[in-house]
């Protein structure tokens, strides 16, 4: 009887809700049903009650006015890239192929003059002989990057992690350039690089020619290299090694001992050196090497050696740091990486700080931008039985869902201090409040509860706006604004704004209206091709003066509410036998569990965090939706990335808005196009930055102005006009 009088209850609010879609239309307004559908619905009622009414979405929060029903589910990333890793190989000679007369450059970067010659082999290189000393005079604050030929795995994790920060370097590949002390220094007092990073310890290369694998540099370029760090004390790192030929680096050579990590995962820790060096960790934290060889060294005898990265049980060293008797020092890391491996991402910080001594043009933050997209609105909802999101149920939040979301919100607040800023910012929908819904306890929830969140415009409707008009984009927008200002929001940005189904991006008339009424910020959708990044935290700009801002999206689709539902649809697009996309999306040789599902997501999610990464990440109201008395979707998945988190990191989270997305990435831009040079002149204590063209200067390392405290480091922000210089204290 209740089922009945449920189905009652339920084709009523249809036929309610439609016959005011019908009837009160606006131009602008975007209905998702026509009078035949509202028909038709009803005449299938009968045909889809028993799916609906064992499905787990709620009677009374169920409804059939599709203003949100989203077109298509894009499927995210599933795993990290996977590079294969590279062990290391014996050196073969030290004699390398000539290298080409003229310039070479990648990355836009030009290194330098070659010259042509032909170097010897040589068995043993000596230690760099004595030369003047410098270590006070000025060097640029610029990093030389040096890699055999470009191939190594690690090095694209190098350049992410100096273009992450925003951090200038060089790169010099070493089979086609030589190595010359022009390219160092000025020969006078004046050293270009402030650090060193090599990819390999031995810079091998492949030699097709001779089937052999040589160091790119000759005797004379690693003499070179090293009397240039021990004239002005410049530090280097070796970001992948096994003890040998030039240079053992402190370590004793294991025989080539190594643990191939793809399937036995290497499970290591800090020393107490070590969480000096990696502040940013935390001290107990297990740092597991996990896809990538790994030489498993020890201190050699008699060396200067520091540890700081050990295999659990103390035994072998991972990465230590080498003082030599010229004053030169060497961070060496025995595991390979990529730019996707956590270890890779855990370790990068430390080394590039250490490296720098704590001072260096750029930033890092970690943040969060969360949106979950829809509020006062419904999103169609996945049925588990019909595999599919067309059968018409829908789901909208409750009141109890959005005050059992604020209990969550405040507890995840408590469990991770690091995360303790967080408040999640809603796209709304201000038709959703205007009565269409019957019984609606959500739109009295917002109002009263409205402080405890952040908010930006998603139109008034949802409306599409692939083709919208001037006019109606502006009746879109003002109506949305009026609704904020009525409700009082003040967590709120006019100049932002979410739009529908990531539309409008191709509408020039939309992105000009838009601009002209007040907005600056829009969104794109990462996974959409020539939509992701065009270079970290950076968007792109529209003829219009519009800032798209890129936004991740998750494999936790719009139409989602239950932990089933969740299960359901992800196996339908990944599971070895999904039927979702026709098949084409299979990945897993089998079907995942919601804890692997959760496990996958959260990986996926906290390689973002690790990266610095500040877009805005999309998420849909029925995620929000609990799926018992206190947890949801999101809360789950949130909890889980916070949890995988707070276990490595001391890094505090920065909760972002899109508003504040958009300015920091407008500077960032400002920053990457402004020719930015700065010079650290140890024995004058100053930092000298100049700049062709206007833009905010971040320094880490340094007190200037507001500076900023994060992390344990100052971090200041120096507004620079075109052509302008600034001097100000160093460390």
């Amino acid at each position: 009887m209740a089922q009945a009088s449920s189905l009652m209850h339920l084709a009523i609010v249809i036929d309610t809700n439609l016959e005011v879609i019908v009837r009160k239309k606006k131009p602008f307004q975007n209905p998702r049903l026509s009078v035949v559908m509202r028909f038709g619905l009803l005449f299938a009622l009968l045909a889809i009650a028993t799916t609906f009414l064992t499905s787990t979405v709620d009677v009374d929060a169920a409804n059939n006015k599709l203003k949100a029903g989203h077109l298509d589910v894009v499927p995210g990333v599933v795993e990290p890239t996977k590079i294969p890793s590279k062990p290391q190989q014996p050196v073969s000679t030290s004699k390398k192929k000539n290298k080409p007369r003229g310039n070479s450059a990648i990355d836009g970067l030009t290194v330098g003059v070659d010259a042509l010659t032909t170097a010897p082999a040589a068995p043993t290189l000596l230690a760099a002989a004595a030369v003047a000393n410098h270590t006070l005079d000025p060097r640029d604050m610029k990093i030389l990057v040096v890699a055999a030929d470009g191939t190594e795995p690690n090095f694209p994790a190098i350049k992410s992690t100096l273009d992450q920060l925003g951090l200038p370097y060089n790169v010099l590949l070493a089979s086609q350039t030589t190595l010359t002390d022009s390219l160092l220094w000025d020969g006078v007092s004046h050293g270009y690089y402030q650090g060193i990073i090599l990819t390999t310890g031995s810079l091998l290369y492949y030699d097709a020619t001779t089937n052999s694998w040589p160091s790119a540099f000759t005797t004379a370029e690693w003499n070179t290299l090293w009397n240039y760090e021990a004239m002005f004390g410049i530090r280097q790192v070796t970001a992948y090694t096994l003890p040998g030929w030039p240079d053992t680096y402190g370590l004793a050579d294991p025989t080539y001992a190594y643990q191939d990590t793809l399937t036995t995962p290497l499970q290591t820790k800090l020393t107490t050196a070590g969480n000096a060096v990696f502040s940013d960790l935390k001290p107990n934290a297990t740092i597991t090497i996990s896809g990538a060889w790994t030489y498993l060294a020890t201190v050699a005898p008699g060396e200067n050696v520091t540890p700081l990265l050990t295999t659990t049980n103390g035994v072998y060293t991972i990465a230590a740091v080498k003082t030599y008797a010229d004053g030169r020092q060497n961070l060496a890391i025995t595991a390979d990486g990529n730019p996707y491996l956590v270890h890779t991402l855990l370790l990068s910080y430390g080394t590039i700080n250490w490296l720098t001594k704590g001072v260096f043009l750029g930033e890092r933050h970690a943040s969060m931008g969360i949106q979950p997209d829809d509020i006062l609105i419904d999103d169609d909802i996945w049925d588990t039985k019909a595999m599919t999101d067309t059968t018409g149920i829908t789901f909208r939040m409750s009141g109890t869902d959005l005050t059992r979301f604020i209990t969550w919100q405040n507890n995840i607040r408590t469990k991770f201090p690091l995360a303790a800023s967080l408040k999640i910012e809603f796209p709304f929908n201000g038709e959703g409040s205007t009565g269409i819904y019957s019984p609606d306890t959500l739109s009295s929830a917002v109002v009263a509860n409205k402080a405890q969140f952040n908010w930006i415009t998603h139109t008034f409707t949802h409306a599409n706006l692939d083709a919208i008009t001037a006019a109606d984009t502006v009746a879109e927008l003002q109506q949305n604004l009026d609704y904020a200002t009525q409700s009082g929001f003040t967590n709120f940005y006019k100049d932002a704004m979410v739009q529908p189904d990531i539309s409008g991006l191709y509408n020039p008339t939309f992105q000009q209206a838009a601009y002209n009424w007040g907005i600056r910020y829009l969104i794109s959708d990462t996974s959409r091709a020539g939509w992701n990044n065009p270079s970290p935290n950076t968007g792109f700009t529209t003829p219009s003066g519009l800032l798209v801002v890129p936004r991740h999206t998750t494999n936790l689709f719009y139409n989602l509410r239950t932990q089933a539902q969740w299960v359901s649809e992800y196996n339908c697009y990944y599971g070895p036998t999904g039927t979702c996309a026709g098949g084409a999306w299979r990945y897993w040789t089998t079907n995942l569990t919601y804890n692997q599902i959760l496990d996958t997501e959260s990986n996926l999610w906290l390689q973002w965090l690790l990266k610095w990464d500040i877009d805005p990440v999309m998420f849909h109201q029925p995620n929000v939706g609990a799926y018992n008395t206190t947890n949801s979707l999101l809360g789950d998945l949130i909890n889980a990335t916070l949890t995988k988190y707070s276990a490595v990191s001391n890094l505090p989270i920065k909760n972002m808005t899109q508003h504040e997305i958009g300015v920091a990435m407008t500077n960032r831009m400002a920053y990457n196009a402004s020719g930015v040079t700065a010079t650290w002149n140890p024995g004058s204590k100053t930092i000298t930055v100049k700049v062709a063209n206007a833009a905010t200067v971040p320094v880490t390392g340094v007190k200037y102005g507001t500076p900023e405290t994060y992390g344990g480091q100052s971090i200041s922000h120096i507004n620079m006009t075109a052509n302008q210089t600034i001097s100000f204290p160093a460390p």
